[in-house]
């Protein structure tokens, strides 16, 4: 049997006593393979105590063979510290996700509102809008892009970045929403922005940067100032 296939079996906890000795034999001998086999140790939130007892056992007995070149312990001490820290940054993350899911909206258009029937000027602008009313977020990326480009004007970037975050495209929006200095140029805007940029960080599962951009909608009288406060006792 091939070591990957041993891995998955241990970590479905379906190794015999002769396929556990085969993946000891395994990870001795090869230490890329003992690498990429401790590395997914680390990210394994479910794994028991229970589970890893045997194993823990075996690499102490290993370690006071003086014969032996590689030393167990150090790796098996901290598979325990490592599942703790693991388990810790999971809930984290969930936290984060969980907050991300419950306050990210689609922010309206308060810009240039379409009615249904209403006959607007075609003009990308319009288009981007039109787009981003319909629910297409890719295409009203795009559009707002190419507005941007003709016409400047801070909340087509600000629509571009919600469009991409609707999207899952965090990244981008982020650096989006960070080449524009809000503040600075006293934009409409800027709680807004500082808001989706609090939401996208909290979904990238960065702590720090969130909370920089929820304490500063907090300290704003924006109408989102409540809900950020809200959010930034969740986080601490």
């Amino acid at each position: 049997m091939n070591n990957q296939k041993l891995i998955e079996k241990y970590f479905n906890n379906e190794l015999s006593k002769e396929e556990f000795k085969q993946l000891e034999e395994f990870l001795e001998s090869d230490e890329q393979l003992k690498d990429e086999f401790f590395n997914e140790l680390e990210i394994k939130r479910h794994i028991s105590q229970e589970k890893h007892s045997s194993l823990k056992n075996r690499l102490k007995e290993l370690d006071t063979k003086s014969k032996k070149k590689f030393h167990w312990l150090p790796y098996a001490a901290a598979v325990v510290l490592l599942i703790g820290i693991a388990s810790f940054i999971y809930n984290s993350q969930s936290n984060h996700q969980k907050l991300f899911t419950e306050n990210f909206e689609i922010y309206p258009n308060v810009i240039s509102p379409i009615t249904r029937g209403e006959l607007t000027q075609e003009t990308t602008e319009a288009e981007a809008f039109k787009l981003y009313k319909q629910g297409n977020y890719a295409e009203s990326t795009k559009a707002f892009s190419k507005a941007y480009k003709e016409t400047p004007k801070d909340y087509l970037l600000f629509y571009k970045s919600v469009s991409l975050l609707a999207q899952n495209k965090t990244r981008e929006s982020i650096r989006t929403l960070e080449s524009y200095d809000w503040e600075k140029n006293h934009s409409d805007f800027s709680s807004e922005a500082n808001w989706y940029l609090g939401l996208a960080h909290l979904k990238q599962n960065q702590s720090k940067q969130a909370q920089f951009y929820f304490e500063k909608v907090a300290n704003s009288e924006s109408h989102l100032s409540n809900q950020a406060k809200k959010i930034l006792k969740n986080i601490n």
